[in-house]
């Protein structure tokens, strides 16, 4: 995103409520030049800002667009902190303390600690401690004022802002800790703060999975997720962390291959979203990597047939909330469908995904799932019997990977396989397939290769096929 292109994004972000409200609070007549300029960049599908220059040029704020620019941003802005003023406890306490720091320069201190008095018990109950010491802080200058004199009470409010300080203090280092959880320690300090609790137990999730530990990093997790659900509120609120809590021990099951346990998990999951009203960009990003972790099962167990509604859904759910989507969630989205389609042997399905990532690639895009596009093309081809086509796609092919690496064995071998045998008939191909499988079982291909293409698969499929 260009920085002049800030304001068009933040225009399309906006949903049909959130553009209303802004309407009704915004100003008309002559002071309201910026709702033209806001009409004409929501027409526009990409950001033409020549166009604006022209579509506005008898009008003389055009030649400070820079600055109307810059003003309709802030008015949609607060405009938006209006409308979600209670989009979470957060913003409600940091409303408040807004109220309170007005109301303590009219000297209102009254009304100032009976705001404060709900502010703080809202941020205790929510484990708020950063703007637990914001309120403590206007708290202490409210005495102050009322009480010049009263230095126990001061000393008291003080102490209790260090406990804040002392707490979110804990809360960095266990961030830091948990970006490179193998090689940091962490103190055996006990935590009561959920967050904490949940930053320390991830921590040494991954210690003990980085170990071998298996059992005991289940075990962690476990007590984790039971922790955060015998606290509802603090679990509707934080949502977003549990989901994601959830989604490593998803993760864990699939490794360990427990895919029962896993469907099981997640139908609870998914029941448990859609009981949250506020769909949130990072919740979305949680909910796509939940079903990646379903279409996963899916294929590990081969149960390919069953997946069609979950495509369906998922692809649903992206058309839903593209705006906030990652390009790169998109790509491995695609990627995973074709994939899919071409196992199932759907090949013209396979072949829409295939052609919708290779006519729309980015440099911005993942390389190694660009790449392994590319084979899946050459093998659905190949299915598909288009010879005319295999020789340029993999002279095509080729090219690509030595640009990156060496050619390895396996794909020497493959390519070899792909181009002799196009043309053969069924039968004759039976004994290829046969030999590409011995070939392949003196050098394998490795196992993180096969999470991208299963070729092994695909060769012993065709060689049953054939016998």
């Amino acid at each position: 995103m260009k920085k002049n292109e800030e304001l068009f994004y933040l225009i399309k972000s906006l949903t049909k409520s959130e553009k209303r409200y802004f309407r009704l609070s915004s100003k008309s007549g002559e002071d309201a030049e910026y709702l033209l300029l806001f009409d004409a960049i929501e027409a526009q599908k990409t950001y033409d800002e020549a166009l604006i220059k022209v579509q506005f040029s008898d009008k003389p704020f055009i030649n400070q667009l820079t600055t109307i620019k810059n003003y309709l941003k802030q008015r949609i802005l607060q405009s938006l902190r209006n409308y979600h003023a209670k989009i979470s406890i957060q913003a409600e306490l940091i409303s408040i303390i807004k109220n309170v720091e007005i109301l303590f320069h009219k000297g209102l201190y009254t009304i100032c600690n009976s705001e404060l008095k709900r502010a703080e018990k809202k941020a205790i109950n929510f484990q708020q401690n950063v703007l637990l010491f914001q309120i403590k802080d206007w708290k202490r200058k409210v005495h102050q004022a009322l009480n010049p004199q009263d230095f126990e009470t001061l000393k008291s409010i003080i102490s209790e802002q260090k406990k804040c300080l002392n707490s979110t203090s804990d809360y960095i280092n266990l961030l830091l800790a948990n970006t490179d959880p193998i090689n940091s320690s962490l103190s055996h300090k006990k935590t009561h703060h959920l967050q904490n609790k949940t930053l320390k137990t991830l921590h040494s999730y991954r210690k003990y999975l980085a170990s071998n530990n298996r059992k005991k990093a289940k075990q962690l997790i476990e007590k984790l997720i039971k922790e955060w659900e015998q606290q509802p509120e603090l679990l509707k609120e934080y949502f977003t962390t549990y989901f994601s809590v959830y989604n490593n021990y998803l993760g864990y099951l699939v490794f360990e291959k427990l895919h029962k346990e896993a469907f099981i998990r997640i139908l609870v999951l998914k029941k448990k979203a859609s009981e949250i009203t506020i769909n949130s960009a990072a919740l979305i990003k949680e909910k796509l990597r939940l079903y990646n972790i379903e279409l996963e099962i899916h294929r590990n167990l081969k149960d390919i047939h069953n997946t069609q509604e979950v495509i369906e859904n998922i692809h649903d759910f992206i058309l839903k909330n593209k705006k906030v989507i990652p390009d790169s969630y998109l790509l491995s989205f695609r990627f995973q469908f074709a994939n899919i389609y071409f196992q199932k042997k759907d090949f013209q399905k396979s072949l829409h995904w295939i052609n919708d990532i290779l006519n729309n690639q980015t440099k911005k895009d993942r390389k190694d799932l660009i790449t392994y596009t590319y084979w899946l093309n050459i093998l659905t081809h190949y299915e598909l019997g288009n010879a005319f086509s295999m020789r340029y796609l993999i002279d095509a092919l080729k090219k690509r990977i030595k640009r990156q690496k060496n050619i390895e064995f396996y794909e020497k071998a493959i390519f070899k396989f792909l181009s002799k045998t196009i043309e053969l008939s069924e039968k004759d191909k039976k004994d290829a397939f046969g030999q590409l499988a011995i070939d392949l079982k003196k050098d394998p291909i490795p196992d993180f290769i096969l999470g991208y293409v299963d070729f092994t698969q695909w060769i012993d499929r065709k060689y049953e096929l054939s016998s």
